[in-house]
């Protein structure tokens, strides 16, 4: 059985969805963007990335890093920032949530950019969040 790389197969949003979804979207982004600065891509893994938005990647990489990345952690596309990737890794290491980076996330659907994130996982559109992992190995190694 192929996992599925993408979300692109599921039901658009009807309209009712839309209506919900801007009403839930004012609520989450008042505090994913404060906190995360959240990107509202509508297909949220901030659980999955040490809680910081995968999506400022200049590329919006969703799975590691680009091939570009500098020896000390440099952003391939603009040098004086520090890569998103290279700073998930080490708060990842820091949370004990390591294993959460060998999981593969979904290709982005831009049909849910600036969709409410949470309104797409009660519908099933996207997988839950992650609240805790049982067991690190790369953190106790």
């Amino acid at each position: 059985m192929t996992p599925e790389i993408s979300t692109r197969e599921k039901a658009p949003l009807t309209q009712g969805e839309k209506t919900l979804s801007n009403l839930l979207l004012l609520f989450e982004n008042a505090i994913k963007i404060p906190l995360f600065r959240c990107q509202r891509c509508g297909e949220c893994i901030l659980s999955s990335t040490a809680f910081i938005c995968s999506q400022r990647c200049p590329k919006q990489l969703r799975n590691g890093p680009c091939g570009g990345t500098g020896e000390d952690g440099s952003c391939e596309v603009y040098p004086a920032r520090t890569c998103v990737w290279y700073r998930i890794y080490y708060r990842s290491q820091l949370l004990g949530r390591i294993d959460l980076l060998y999981k593969y996330n979904r290709i982005h659907n831009w049909c849910l950019d600036k969709t409410s994130s949470w309104l797409n996982v009660l519908r099933k559109r996207i997988e839950p969040p992650i609240p805790f992992t049982r067991h690190d190995k790369q953190a106790v190694e």
